[in-house]
Parts: structure tokens; sequence; C-alpha cells
């Protein structure tokens, strides 16, 4: 797992959002790996919602 960076910390610093962008994308893999695995129902319910937490943080990512 990486270091935690946050959104607020890089938008005062006027630093850029890659390594956000990178952090969401590898979650992403690291979700769907799971899911490829195979799941119980309630495991499979968590990660869509993970999935679902993901997608919405890249929207905001590319509205910034």
């Amino acid at each position: 797992m990486s270091n935690f960076i946050s959104l607020f910390d890089v938008l005062e610093n006027q630093g850029s959002l890659t390594p956000i962008k990178d952090e969401i994308l590898t979650l992403k893999l690291n979700v769907k790996k799971e899911m490829d695995k195979g799941l119980t129902p309630d495991e499979m319910k968590l990660a869509k919602e993970e999935e679902k937490a993901l997608l919405a943080a890249e929207n905001i990512l590319e509205k910034l």
C-alpha cells in the first residue's frame, strides 16, 4: 500500500494530480483482481461499492 496523499495538500502546493490518479488506478486494479478471483455475495457487494467510490473519485479529479 502506498502513502496517503491528501488532495488538499496537492492543491495547496500546486502539485500534480498524477500521484492521486495513479493511486486510484492501483486501487481499481486491486478491486478488479479480487472480483475476478470470486467473492461471496456480501464481498461482491462491498467490492462493487468500492468500485463506485473509485469511479466517483476519478470523476472529481477530472473536474479539477
